[in-house]
């Protein structure tokens, strides 16, 4: 073969070659830039573009009539890049200029605009007059950028509820937190682009990306409502509240709920915080305590007792019953408030008097498997699943080891813990017509644009007790209002159920002599409740139906005049005549008591007697070895004080339910220093 063909064939080999390479390269920059010309397009982007964020304005949150609690107001944040002040050489001279403005050391300021990342903030929230000196300096790689903070018109109202944002508009507490996904909207941008050296190209381009607005939060709560109950709280913390004289309790909290729909109108706890500034608040001003505290709910658990009674017909109204003045169980005595007890009487009437033997006898009745039924289905001992962090679940006894004694204690709301939300959330089911309802803090989420994008959806949990019971309950506790304990929260006009509470407070395992928990839950219009209210009030030595009462009363006549709820002329007008041993006398100053702790008991009664008290007996002996309410302690004048006898030092061993001639006043004893029951309430 000639050179000259040789020479062709490899020519030809080696264009086919070349060919093939360009064919498979030109195939390869296809696949590239078809399906990985966008990611590559990114990344490129990303190493050359540098972006500063421009946070979004969080949504606002507003009451069911569409008032702003929380809102945004622009402000701004100073940022650095500090490749490109490295670059100017002025780092030390920026730094003194912005210390100056900015009222931080020069030091720190130098720390973060020379720090070896792509992107610094130095100040958020400036003022837009000190931005605005600083936009004027030009100083290279120093700028400013639209931020914004969190507002709370309204100061301490519904604080508890709102909870507050952080410094980077974060939520931190309360609906801010909860709905921190609906609030904080989608943060946008300002690109630009930077050479590799971290210095801004000339003629480089720039892009903004809107922030995207969040979604305004509307709650179920009336800020009129709520300003009612924070209002009769503030004069109860400033101890100007009615029959206070002076007294500041330790915490208090109002609630208030459609028992229809389980819409929250009002949830109020003192004492209170402001959001705006939450750093300066007492971290136990900011606990929820409506939520978050169980305490021993007192005789307004008794409605629970009486609707499980009623439901499993254990009981009719007109049934009745004979109180001697005690209710023996276990060989302990559980006492009636009323010396020598109310004698015969019909459960209704047991009802409207509080008495404490025939509810222990409906309990007895029950037995334990249906009573912690109805417990359970009721919702005790367990979270009733309210938008709010940190929700306390109560403490039930354990079924295991409860005794008779410890149904007994549970039938007059003694021994088991339960939060405030609880316990209304309960009291509603029956207001309702029977079925426990899941109370709801937000009414509704609406978008930027105005759309709704989360409606209002009422949850039914279960029903508990049937329509019949609910309205039959409904007409007693009606009168216990009109007729019984609970009197001094009678509204002219208007049809009232409610009753009245008072516990002792537990600490380490025993009972507090002379502290309590007054409470008053009621419901109105009766017949179809528009309104349940709880108000809770501890660490004061006076009772439910002297303190919490009145003030509940106050909420309740201004809210049903606010919605427009007329009196019903079949109401009556007065209360009706209370019966026999059931005679109320209006309000007396309230008294200091004298301690007679350590004399003779005729001495004892001489003193009491002298002070405008009368004394009641508990034990036998001739000495006094204990009191309540204990010396010094503000009771009403003219209360009774109950006296504990012995011969000697020794503790009485018996337990003792004991209720003011006025209003159901429940003060357990305890045993050697122990609570009379198989374990302490709040041990189990």
């Amino acid at each position: 073969m000639s050179p000259f063909v040789v020479m062709r064939k490899r020519i030809a080999f080696l264009f086919l070659c070349v060919s093939v390479f360009l064919v498979v390269l030109i195939i390869r920059l296809g696949f590239v830039q078809l399906s990985q010309g966008a990611d590559l397009r990114k990344k490129a982007d990303d190493s050359h573009f540098r972006g500063v964020p421009v946070a979004p304005k969080r949504g606002n949150i507003e009451d069911r009539q569409g008032n702003v609690l929380a809102m945004s107001v622009s402000s701004e944040t100073v940022y650095a890049i500090p490749a490109e002040v490295r670059q100017s050489g002025r780092a030390k001279e920026m730094a003194l200029t912005l210390s100056q403005l900015l009222g931080q050391p020069a030091a720190e300021v130098e720390g973060h605009i020379t720090k070896r990342t792509a992107l610094e903030y130095i100040q958020k929230q400036v003022k837009p007059e000190v931005a605005a000196q600083i936009r004027a300096l030009a100083l290279p790689g120093i700028g400013t950028t639209e931020d914004s903070q969190r507002y709370y018109p309204f100061g301490t109202l519904a604080s508890h509820i709102i909870g507050f944002a952080g410094i980077d508009n974060q939520g931190l507490e309360g609906i801010e937190l909860t709905r921190e996904s609906e609030l904080k909207g989608i943060p946008g941008s300002i690109l630009q682009e930077f050479g590799a050296n971290g210095i801004p190209l000339p003629q480089a381009e720039h892009q903004y990306l809107a922030p995207k607005q969040g979604n305004t939060v509307r709650l179920t709560i009336d800020k009129n409502i709520q300003a009612f109950a924070e209002r009769e709280l503030q004069k109860l913390m400033s101890g100007q509240g009615v029959n206070m004289n002076g007294q500041v309790p330790k915490s208090a909290s109002i609630l208030v709920m459609d028992p229809n729909t389980g819409e929250m109108l009002a949830l109020a706890s003192a004492p209170a915080f402001d959001p705006n500034h939450y750093q300066d608040a007492d971290p136990s001003a900011r606990r929820n305590i409506a939520i978050q505290n169980g305490y021993e709910p007192g005789s307004t658990f008794k409605i629970i007792t009486l609707a499980a009674a009623l439901e499993e017909k254990k009981i009719t109204p007109t049934e009745h019953f004979f109180d001697k003045g005690y209710y023996t169980v276990l060989g302990k005595n559980v006492r009636c408030w009323k010396a020598g007890g109310h004698g015969d009487q019909t459960f209704m009437q047991v009802a409207e008097n509080s008495c404490n033997p025939g509810f222990v006898e409906m309990g007895q009745r029950l037995g334990m498997d249906e009573f912690y039924k109805y417990l359970r289905n009721f919702g005790f001992g367990q979270k009733t699943g309210i938008e709010m962090s940190g929700e306390a679940v109560g403490i039930l006894a354990n079924k295991k080891k409860a005794t008779a004694l410890d149904l007994a204690t549970m039938s007059i709301g003694q021994t088991n813990n339960v939060t405030p939300i609880q316990l209304l959330t309960a009291v509603s089911a029956v207001a309702n017509g029977g079925t426990l309802v899941k109370p709801q803090l937000v009414e509704e989420v609406v978008g930027p644009s105005g759309r709704v994008v989360t409606p209002f959806k009422k949850e039914e949990v279960r029903r508990v007790i049937s329509e019949d019971t609910s309205k039959l309950e409904r007409e007693i506790l009606e009168s216990v209002v009109t007729n019984g304990t609970g009197r001094r929260s009678f509204l002219p006009g208007y049809r009232v159920a409610g009753k009245t509470g008072t516990a002792q407070k537990v600490a380490n395992g025993g009972y507090i002599q002379g502290e309590y928990v007054a409470s008053f839950v009621a419901f109105a219009p009766a017949d179809k409740p528009r309104l349940a209210m709880l108000a809770v009030i501890d660490g004061v030595p006076f009772y439910g139906g002297v303190v919490a009462a009145p003030v509940l009363q106050s909420v309740m006549l201004d809210s049903l005049r606010y919605l427009g709820i007329q009196p019903d002329t079949q109401a009556p007008m007065i209360p009706g005549k209370p019966l026999p041993g059931l005679e109320f006398s209006p309000l007396k100053k309230a008294t200091a008591v004298p301690s007679v702790l350590g004399l003779p008991l005729a001495e004892a009664e001489k003193v009491l007697t002298g002070a405008g008290f009368k004394a009641m007996t508990e034990g036998q002996g001739e000495m006094v070895l204990d009191q309540i309410p204990h010396g010094e302690a503000q009771v009403e004048a003219g209360s009774n004080i109950l006296l504990y006898l012995g011969a000697d030092a020794s503790t009485p061993t018996f337990a003792h339910w004991w209720e003011d001639d006025d209003e159901d006043v429940e003060a357990i004893r305890s045993m050697a220093g122990r609570v009379p029951i198989s374990a302490s309430p709040l041990g189990r």
